[in-house]
């Protein structure tokens, strides 16, 4: 709620938090019946913080949309360059239509990554 007003009045695309129970629980949503090995997986992830090691975890679990196999390449496409993962999860909108839209139409562009971002981190 508290972004989707940042976005509105600043203009600012907001940065998810992805706390540890978070991505737990997102694992357990996404792979109830493979989470150990889901998580196994997921140490491959390199990150300089646990922050962002986690953010770029639920990027991967929602691209991989509960595919296992998925997950894997993900994590080496994270490898190669991890915003990749990041603006296709996160951004997707902003990836398409490109970060140079001005005004209003960025900040919807903006709010409808927010929102479907939100959606599926929650559900």
């Amino acid at each position: 709620m508290f972004e989707a007003i940042k976005i509105r009045i600043f203009g600012s695309q907001p940065t998810p938090s992805v706390k540890d129970n978070k991505l737990e629980q997102l694992i357990q949503r996404e792979y109830p019946s493979k989470a150990f090995e889901v998580k196994q997986k997921l140490k491959r992830i390199k990150s300089d913080s646990r922050e962002g090691k986690n953010r770029i975890s639920a990027c991967i679990l929602k691209l991989s949309n509960k595919d296992f196999n998925k997950i894997e390449f993900y994590i080496d496409m994270s490898h190669i360059d991890f915003r990749d993962v990041i603006l296709q999860a996160e951004y997707p909108r902003c990836l398409k239509n490109g970060f140079n839209n001005k005004g209003q139409n960025l900040k919807n562009i903006y709010l409808d990554d927010w929102i479907e971002y939100s959606i599926w981190l929650d559900k």
